[in-house]
C-alpha cells in the first residue's frame, strides 16, 4: 500500500478497525478519514477501500459520512462490510497484498513510463501539503499540553512514544486516547512502533489481548495501555500474566473516571450535561490503587504523576519485563473533554440507611 500510494501520489486517510498501520507520518497520510476534512471538501471522484470497514458505524450522523458523487471500490476478505452502509460500485473479495500487486502490474501495463513519473503529481502536492499542516497543528497542540498538573494525556503518550522501544507492539484500549495516540508514528515495519486496538464497543479486552501479543510476538516489546476503567473489567490477566511468565508491561491511565462513557452522556446533552452529575462515571472515593491491585496477583508496578517520573518508571518496567517478568505502571493523568471537572458521584451508603434504622 505505501508503494502503491508513492507510485500513483495517491492521498490515505485510516479507516476505523484494530490497526493503523499505514505509517503516521507518511507525507501522503491525511489521518483519518473524515467528510469534514480539507481534503474530501475539495471533492472527491473516487474512494479506493483496502481492507477497511464501511462508512458510517458509530452513531447516527447528522449529515453524510461518505463522498456520495465517489465511485467507491472495495477490496477485502469481510464482505459483511462491503455496502454495509453505503453504495459499492466494485467489490473484490479477495486478499488484500495480492490484490494490490495485480493492481499495480496493470496500472503498470496501462501508463506509459513517461507519464507514469507525472502522474497524479498535483494531487500529491496536495496531499503532501495538507499532512504536513495536519500534523504541524498537531504538534502544536501537543506541545501546548505538556507541563500541566495532573500530566495530561498528551505529555504522557509523548513520554511512552519517546521511551519504549522502537519497535514496541502497543495494544491500546484507551479508547477517549486516539488523539493523544497520535503521537506515537506508527507503522507497520519489524522496526516500527505497532498500534493494535479494539472497537471500542465494550471493555475487557486490553489485557487479555496484550498477553496474547506477546505470546505471539516474545521476542517483541509488548505493552498494553489502558484505562483506570477498563483494567476493572479483567484484572485477573494481571494473574495469568505473573503465572504462565507473559512479560508484559502494562501502563495504566488513571483520571479517576470512565471518561469514554461520559463523553458520550455529555453529547447526549440530557440531564447529567445539563447538571454535570454524571452518574456512575467518578471512580474516586475510594481511590483505586493499582500498583496494589497489580501487586496482589504478583505483578510488581509503580505509580507515576511526573512526565519524569513517568521515564523513570516506564525504563525500570522495561528492564523487569526483559528479565522475564511482567511489569505495572500506573499514570496519574488529568481528564480531559466535556465534564472533566465533575467529581460527582451518587450519596447512597448502606451503612448510614442502617444506622438510621436503628
Amino acid at each position: 500500500m505505501v508503494r502503491f500510494a508513492d507510485t500513483y501520489n495517491v492521498p490515505v486517510t485510516s479507516g476505523t478497525g484494530g490497526y493503523f498501520n499505514f505509517p503516521a507520518r507518511h507525507p501522503l497520510h491525511l489521518g483519518r478519514f473524515s467528510m469534514r476534512s480539507d481534503y474530501a471538501q475539495g471533492g472527491v471522484d473516487l474512494a479506493l477501500m483496502v481492507g477497511a470497514r464501511d462508512f458510517g458505524i458509530w452513531r447516527l450522523p447528522t449529515g453524510p459520512e461518505a463522498p456520495l458523487d465517489a465511485r467507491i471500490v472495495r477490496i477485502g476478505l469481510n464482505a459483511g462490510n462491503m455496502g454495509r452502509n453505503y453504495p459499492t460500485d466494485l467489490a473484490l473479495l479477495a486478499d488484500v497484498k495480492a490484490s494490490l500487486a495485480d493492481l499495480d502490474a496493470a496500472l503498470e501495463g496501462r501508463i506509459p513510463q513517461q507519464r507514469l513519473s507525472a502522474f497524479g503529481r498535483d494531487r500529491g502536492d496536495q496531499a503532501r501539503g495538507l499532512s504536513a499542516q495536519m500534523w504541524n497543528d498537531f504538534d502544536s497542540r501537543v506541545r501546548g499540553n505538556f507541563g500541566l498538573s495532573p500530566m495530561h494525556p498528551d505529555e504522557m503518550t509523548y513520554v511512552m512514544a519517546k521511551t519504549l522501544d522502537r519497535n514496541a507492539v502497543v495494544v491500546g484500549e484507551v479508547h477517549s486516547g486516539y488523539n493523544q495516540h497520535n503521537n506515537f508514528h506508527w507503522g507497520y515495519g519489524d522496526d516500527e512502533q505497532i498500534w493494535i486496538g479494539y472497537t471500542g464497543n465494550s471493555l475487557g479486552w486490553g489485557l487479555g489481548a496484550a498477553t496474547g501479543a506477546k505470546l505471539a510476538l516474545p521476542d517483541r516489546q509488548v505493552v498494553c495501555s489502558i484505562g483506570d476503567g477498563a483494567v476493572m473489567y479483567q484484572s485477573s490477566a494481571f494473574w495469568s500474566q505473573a503465572r504462565y511468565g507473559v512479560p508484559v508491561l502494562t501502563v495504566v491511565w488513571n483520571n479517576l473516571n470512565y471518561q469514554t462513557v461520559r463523553g458520550g452522556f455529555h453529547r447526549y446533552g440530557g440531564t447529567m450535561a445539563a447538571t454535570g452529575k454524571y452518574t456512575g462515571m467518578y471512580l474516586g472515593d475510594p481511590d483505586i490503587d493499582f500498583v496494589q491491585l497489580a501487586a496482589s496477583q504478583g505483578v510488581k508496578g509503580e505509580r507515576a504523576t511526573t512526565p519524569a517520573e513517568l521515564a523513570a518508571a516506564l525504563k525500570r518496567g522495561m528492564e523487569v519485563c526483559g528479565a522475564g517478568e511482567p511489569y505495572m505502571v500506573e499514570a496519574m493523568i488529568r481528564r480531559i473533554g466535556p465534564g472533566a471537572d465533575s467529581t460527582w458521584h451518587e450519596g447512597f451508603k448502606l451503612s448510614e440507611r442502617m444506622k438510621a434504622m436503628g
